[in-house]
């Protein structure tokens, strides 16, 4: 069969070639074990008219394929496409599983619409998925990025509930479910502002038994940061090798970087760059210009944005920030002259969208 050749094809191969092998008249009959991978690879390089033909094609769509649009479409930041799509799905009279609510999930975090979260939340009770530790999660991580900890903590304590997952208990041989919606609740407080409770709950999953992962320290150092609680951030980074043998990585390093940098610690924050990262990157380099800007050191914003253009060229956002440090401290020619500069290479700072949330929805 034609598709099965196809798909045996590097899926590296297939987003270069101009396949159209979306229509019935070349697949008449189609395995929808193949056309559910072959769309899973369609989503994933953002071929999204692909992905659509593929999907508008099939004879039968199921759950499965649904899942795999509507977690497509929101990985591709298409997340009312994926929204209307589940309310499709629910009139076809499918019922979801466990992967298209995480899908929805996620889509409903990114519209930052709490109302459709909470009717979600509703079905999850409904249909009995509450207990599910990957529907957990993402609940409790839409609710964080949603901005309700309060909800978010709600979903937490009931995945503590010894009546559904137990603490100590090891799920598939991993971590303990704990450790995982732990990190995500973690998070979750840094994002919004509340360290102090990321903190507790850091020392919280410690005296559980199991030691925290290597994602758990990425998670409590962000919300050092965000929360500006230098003395607690470094602490926790010293643990990281004396107590618990994890070697920091680039990434857990860079949050250290950052801790340093909104703290007003510069000079501690570009000494601690250059000596634990080697051939610094720009993400690091982006964590020092934002505290540059933060507390208006021109001279090094200018550093930064030059070292951070250097790597990545076709960016914008690091020339904006420099503009906007020059015309904070009074030096307006030079914040238009770069703003000048990107217009004519053609280089815009990306938009904010705005959403008003009240589009209905029925979610069963």
């Amino acid at each position: 069969m034609i598709l099965k050749q196809i798909t045996r094809i590097p899926v590296a191969i297939l987003q270069f070639k101009n396949f159209s092998i979306t229509s019935q008249r070349y697949c008449p009959s189609i395995d929808p074990r193949d056309s559910s991978k072959l769309l899973s690879s369609y989503l994933k390089f953002g071929r999204i008219t692909d992905a659509e033909n593929l999907f508008d094609n099939m004879p039968d769509r199921d759950v499965v394929s649904y899942s795999i649009m509507i977690y497509g479409y929101d990985k591709n930041g298409l997340h009312k496409k994926s929204m209307d799509l589940y309310s499709h799905m629910r009139i076809s009279g499918l019922a979801p599983n466990s992967f298209t609510i995480v899908g929805v999930l996620v889509g409903t975090e990114g519209l930052q619409s709490l109302v459709l979260g909470q009717s979600i939340h509703g079905l999850v009770v409904k249909t009995g998925l509450e207990s599910d530790m990957i529907v957990g999660t993402a609940m409790l991580d839409m609710y964080a990025k949603c901005g309700s900890m309060i909800n978010s903590y709600k979903v937490f304590e009931g995945m503590k509930n010894p009546g559904l997952i137990s603490c100590n208990a090891v799920v598939a041989g991993r971590w303990v479910i704990f450790e995982i919606s732990g990190n995500a609740i973690i998070n979750g407080y840094g994002i919004n502002g509340d360290g102090d409770t990321a903190i507790a709950l850091y020392y919280e999953m410690r005296s559980c038994g199991e030691g925290p992962d290597s994602a758990t320290y990425q998670s409590i150092l962000s919300a050092c940061s965000h929360a500006g609680l230098v003395d607690n951030g470094l602490l926790i980074f010293n643990q990281m090798g004396e107590e618990n043998r994890i070697r920091p990585s680039r990434e857990h390093y860079g949050c250290v970087v950052d801790l340093l940098s909104r703290a007003g610690c510069l000079p501690d924050a570009i000494v601690f760059a250059r000596k634990f990262l080697e051939g610094t990157g720009p993400d690091v380099w982006r964590a020092l210009l934002s505290g540059f800007v933060l507390h208006g050191n021109v001279g090094l914003a200018e550093l930064a944005a030059s070292s951070i253009f250097e790597q990545n060229p076709e960016g914008s956002d690091q020339v904006v920030l420099l503009s906007d440090v020059h015309a904070s401290v009074g030096r307006f020619q030079e914040a238009e002259s770069l703003r000048l500069s990107l217009k004519m290479k053609g280089l815009l700072k990306n938009p904010g969208i705005s959403l008003l949330n009240g589009i209905p929805y029925d979610f069963g």
